[in-house]
């Protein structure tokens, strides 16, 4: 299999592993969603600012270009989204919502990129919608059907970003997160008391904005440079497998059966997905040889 392949793959694999612990630090903080909101974003600037300066030393950072605005937008709707779903219904839920993103991006890079996905992509889609629609029948008639409702916006703005970052090729769109960052910031001020934070939380909130973000998303926003925008969105699907783990281990947040069965169904076909495509690509290797 191709080098620039399994790099992707790797990069993207580390970030949503260090991602999955996005959840769990949120609960943790138990701050409101816009002051929670303001740090996150103005930390995540930062350290992305302070990352591109030392990876990229001799190139302008930002570019106020088409592709950079659209992935920041998508980005911050992303982030809003995200934050605000998982203080309205379980973190299961969101999650599950979330993974959600493989036929999103699937079908934006089908229109987009005219990127056609192998059938045995479109096959794990629609498998793992099935799970997805298990785990929303438990919330049809509950209050937590916004939430998972947000959540499942905040899938189709994550898969619109990784659908426009792919479109930029071999381009680093690492610093639209940089842009996200400052505009979730300022949107967050208006709406929230960001400073009450600092006298609950900080700890937690330190290590949630400043490094388990910006490492996450960096990886993440490498990834879709070197494999396909539905692929990415597979990958992300290990969150919504190892998210509520931490939950559970922590806060002993059990999820509801149908969160269960349903991610179960999710996680399992990511896995055998992932295992069919990496055996096709060592036989077309060993083909190629």
């Amino acid at each position: 299999m191709h080098s620039e392949y399994i790099k992707g793959l790797l990069l993207t694999a580390v970030g949503v592993l260090v991602l999955s612990f996005d959840s769990l630090m949120i609960r943790l903080i138990g701050a409101q969603t816009f002051d929670l909101l303001f740090w996150r974003g103005l930390l995540l600037s930062l350290m992305v600012l302070l990352w591109c300066r030392f990876s990229i030393p001799n190139q302008p950072i930002l570019s106020f270009d088409r592709a950079l605005i659209r992935s920041a937008l998508l980005f911050t709707a992303s982030t809003i989204t995200f934050v605000s779903a998982i203080s309205m219904t379980s973190v299961t839920n969101v999650l599950v919502m979330i993974s959600t993103q493989p036929l999103f991006a699937a079908i934006l890079a089908r229109f987009f990129l005219k990127e056609s996905s192998s059938p045995i992509t479109w096959a794990a889609i629609v498998i793992s919608m099935i799970g997805i629609l298990w785990v929303l029948s438990d919330s049809w008639h509950s209050p937590n059907l916004t939430g998972d409702l947000i959540g499942l916006v905040c899938s189709i703005a994550l898969a619109g970003k990784f659908v426009n970052d792919r479109a930029s090729g071999s381009r680093n769109m690492t610093p639209a997160l940089i842009l996200s960052g400052a505009l979730t910031a300022s949107i967050s001020a208006v709406a929230g008391h960001p400073i009450e934070i600092i006298h609950n939380g900080w700890g937690w909130m330190l290590l949630h904005c400043a490094i388990i973000i910006p490492i996450s998303f960096i990886l993440i926003t490498l990834g879709p440079r070197r494999i396909p925008a539905a692929e990415v969105g597979m990958l992300m699907l290990l969150e919504t497998a190892i998210g509520p783990l931490w939950i559970w281990i922590w806060l002993n947040e059990i999820p509801s059966l149908r969160a269960v069965e349903g991610g179960t169904l999710v996680v399992g076909t990511l896995l055998l997905h992932g295992l069919i495509k990496w055996r096709s690509g060592q036989t077309q290797t060993a083909t190629h040889h």
